[in-house]
Order: structure tokens, then sequence, then C-alpha cells
């Protein structure tokens, strides 16, 4: 059920790899993305999570934000602090993995203490409240899992510059809560599905299906549903893009050369000139091929195109 493994180098593609599948090619959850499984993480959906488990490849590593750059400069730090003020805390080399059924999670930690005790570290540019973030939370209830813990320290230094410590004691409720729902949400990937109450977007479905292929499914009656609301959608937009070109056009009439429209005065409207610069590319190839061609980047898309029945 608990296994331990040794930890690439973090953000690396390597570390990505490993927190995303396991050794028999069985996809995983990770710690940080843990409540996007109950549809409680602020910045990954679990249709999002879904479609990156259900691509063919593992996320590549991308630039760190500004808040990742500074957590990456700052956690070590409070570390080193904690080390030096309480409790000497080590950053372990090794990740975290505990497995049952269909339940498969997998946790890097920021610190250990000397029972092994998994110590969480945020650096946030909020006000800490006392209480931990829906996904803070079901990160500690995981790392808690994967460690064999039923608790978990926390190391918050937040937006007043204050460092604040909090005790997450984890129940088996709790436990047994979260293992339910990455089982269930596993299982669905497993059967290379997107688990139910994941909605995809159409930019991730495309993600999951990059290349086509020549040849033809047939789709039901559900699917020819689907394909007939989409047809008279475009439609109707199509329709109230017409729309709103003739009332841009009556507007712009009343306006003139003016840049402000006023009712009562009061501004409700404005209609500025802008400039932007941009390439002359068909120019630019013309006086210089070679060069353009030098910096040409090939990109590959797919485009859903849809008829109606006859």
């Amino acid at each position: 059920m608990h296994y331990t493994i040794n930890k690439p180098e973090h953000g690396s593609q390597e570390w990505l790899r490993v927190r995303w599948e396991n050794k028999d090619g069985k996809k995983l959850i990770s710690a940080s993305v843990a409540a996007a499984v109950h549809n409680e993480h602020p910045y990954t959906s679990s249709a999002e999570l879904a479609a990156e488990l259900l691509a063919d490849n593992p996320p590549a590593p991308l630039p760190p934000t500004k808040d990742m750059e500074r957590g990456n400069r700052m956690e070590p730090m409070l570390v080193q602090w904690i080390s030096e003020t309480e409790v000497p805390l080590q950053t372990p080399d090794i990740m975290y993995g505990y497995e049952r059924g269909n339940c498969r999670l997998i946790a890097t930690l920021d610190a250990i203490d000397p029972e092994g005790k998994p110590y969480e570290v945020k650096s946030t540019r909020k006000r800490w409240t006392g209480e931990l973030p829906d996904h803070w939370y079901w990160q500690g209830v995981q790392q808690a899992m994967c460690t064999g813990h039923d608790q978990v320290e926390w190391i918050i230094f937040d937006g007043d510059l204050d460092m604040h410590r909090y005790t997450q004691v984890v129940t088996s409720d709790e436990k047994q809560a979260h293992e339910s729902a990455v089982a269930q949400f596993l299982e669905s990937i497993d059967a290379g599905m997107m688990p139910e109450g994941a909605v995809a977007s159409y930019e991730m479905v495309n993600k999951m299906y990059p290349q086509s292929t020549p040849s033809r499914v047939e789709i039901g009656d559900e699917g020819m549903d689907a394909v007939m609301q989409l047809i008279d959608l475009k439609d109707a937009i199509k329709e109230l893009e017409k729309q709103e070109n003739e009332l841009q056009a009556q507007i712009g009439e009343m306006l003139k050369d003016c840049e402000v429209g006023t009712f009562n005065g009061a501004e409700i409207v404005s209609w500025k000139t802008y400039s932007r610069e941009t390439v002359d590319t068909k120019a630019l190839t013309e006086a210089h091929p070679a060069l353009v061609a030098k910096f040409k980047k090939r990109s590959q898309y797919r485009t859903m195109k849809t008829k109606r029945s006859k």
C-alpha cells in the first residue's frame, strides 16, 4: 500500500512523469491536484486533470509563474528557519506513494521531521485566516495517506509577512473519502473515459486527440443530436453577429469622429483609435525568402466542420 521512489529533479520532465504514472503505466493523482478529484481546486478542474491523465504523454515542464518562483525561493528558507528555531527538518530525496485497488496516489514533501512527519510549506500573498483552503486541505489529506501519518504540519508565510504554524489532523473518514473519490476517478481514466461530472472543453478534447486518421465512426443518435444542436447554435451565432454589426454601424454613424458617446452626461460608449505594428510577412518573404524559411514553424491543428443531414 505504501512505497517510496527516488525523487528526480523537482520540476523536471522525469519528475512530472513519475507523478503522472507508476511503474506499471497506471495513472496517478499527485497531492498538489488532489482537490481537483473533488471539484474543489481553484486552478485545476476535474476535467482538466482528467484530460492531462488521458493524454498519451505526461505534461511538459512550463516556465514558473511569479507565485511558483516565489515559492521555489522562499520555501527552502522557511524550512531552514523552522529547523533553526523549532525542530530539525530535512527535505526528503524520495517521493511517497500509496496504492490500494484503483486508488493510486503520489506525494512530494517539502520537509519531514526526525519522526518522518510530513511538513508542507506555503508562501502566499493572501492573509492567513487560520483555516486551510480546500485545495490545501485535500493536499494534506493525501500527504498523510502517502506517508502513513495522521497529521500534517503546515508552515505558512502570508501576505502580512508573518509566519504561521498549523497542525492538520487527518481522520480515517477523511482518508476513506479521498480514497473512494480517487478510485472512482481513476477507474474512468483506466477505461479511457472522462470521469462522471467532469465536463471537458473543446480545447481539452483537442489536446487529447490532436492527430486525425482517415477513418470513420458511427456516432449514433446522441452524436446526431449534438451535431444538429451545434449547427443550430452556429446559425444563431451568425445571426447575433449580424445584429451586432448592424448596431455597431448605427452607433458609429451617431459618433462619427467623436471618441465618446454620452447619455444624460454619463459616458456609455467609446470608439477610440488604436494602433499596432505587425510584420508584413508577404513583403518579407519576397525580400528575404531564405530568412523566412529559416524561422518558419509548422503547427498542426484539427478543425471541426458540420453538415446538415439530408
